[in-house]
């Protein structure tokens, strides 16, 4: 049986299917990304999936895609958990979020984007991913993302930016006191996650002209800080866009790409049914 991950900081999800890409078993956990969690935290919400535990004997192949891999380190981190985990998987590949989104969109030259919890850009000429801009983490960077949105409802609210009505219903939905908030971002092992959780606020209320404002804002940094590098590729082709950010802000980002004179090719939120496709491919061909 093969195994295929798809991790973001939120969320993980997970397929069990057969050599010829069948789908026995779908299920999620919570995110797993090596250079935010220890082993003991990763270990802990693989076994806490109790759908695989039938399973767990008869993988033979695991194919782990997650925010957070393509180092070394965080790879060979994530394979010996595997490998504790999957006792019987004689085959565990590990890469980044990035190869997942080439993999799900084309296997054509392209421009690759990930907007979800964090943000990832990357050309891919059809056998290699070149990035001119490095990812550098929700701390410095991640614009774009759901935690970069995030930051920008939580600046806006305390700065007292944020109209009255609207700062009134985010007082509702969510814990405004400065001690707790600062418990999240200081001491929480998954700041990031945190971060995010607030993007659903922001498209439950597009209707607002702040809100809406927001996110224009938030595709509009994230274009110019990537997209705008890759300006002569994006001439001869495409970019694909991955990730549930991305996925709900279509319209902002067909119509500020027009602008510039770029065409979107893809919106793919969950890419983890055409990697199954991918790699029950690859199994074929082998």
């Amino acid at each position: 049986m093969i195994l295929i991950a798809d991790s973001g900081s939120t969320k993980c999800d997970w397929i069990l299917a057969d050599k010829k890409g069948e789908q026995l078993l779908a299920s999620q956990t919570e995110g797993i990304n090596p250079m935010a969690l220890s082993d003991k935290a990763i270990i802990s919400i693989i076994q806490n999936n109790k759908d695989l535990d039938p399973y767990k004997t008869l993988v033979t192949q695991i194919h782990f895609y997650g925010a957070g891999c393509g180092t070394k380190s965080a790879d060979q981190k994530m394979k010996l958990i595997l490998e504790n985990v999957f006792e019987n998987a004689y085959h565990i590949s590990i890469k980044e979020d990035v190869i997942a989104a080439i993999h799900a969109t084309t296997a054509a030259p392209g421009v690759i984007c990930i907007l979800g919890t964090g943000s990832n850009c990357c050309y891919f000429d059809g056998s290699n991913i070149i990035q001119k801009i490095p990812s550098l983490g929700y701390v410095l960077s991640d614009e774009g993302s759901g935690n970069y949105i995030g930051k920008e409802l939580l600046r806006g609210y305390y700065h007292k930016q944020m109209p009255a009505h609207i700062a009134n219903v985010f007082e509702k939905d969510f814990t405004t006191d400065m001690n707790q908030v600062f418990q999240q971002l200081y001491h929480n092992q998954n700041p990031n996650k945190y971060l995010a959780s607030f993007a659903r606020f922001a498209f439950k209320h597009r209707n607002d002209p702040y809100i809406e404002q927001l996110l224009s804002h938030t595709i509009a940094t994230f274009i110019n800080t990537y997209l705008t590098h890759y300006h002569e590729e994006l001439q001869q082709t495409p970019v694909h866009f991955v990730g549930s950010i991305a996925y709900y802000s279509q319209d902002i980002i067909n119509k500020q790409l027009k602008e510039k004179g770029y065409r979107a090719s893809t919106f793919v939120r969950k890419p983890i049914d055409r990697l199954v496709k991918y790699i029950a491919g690859q199994n074929i061909q082998a």
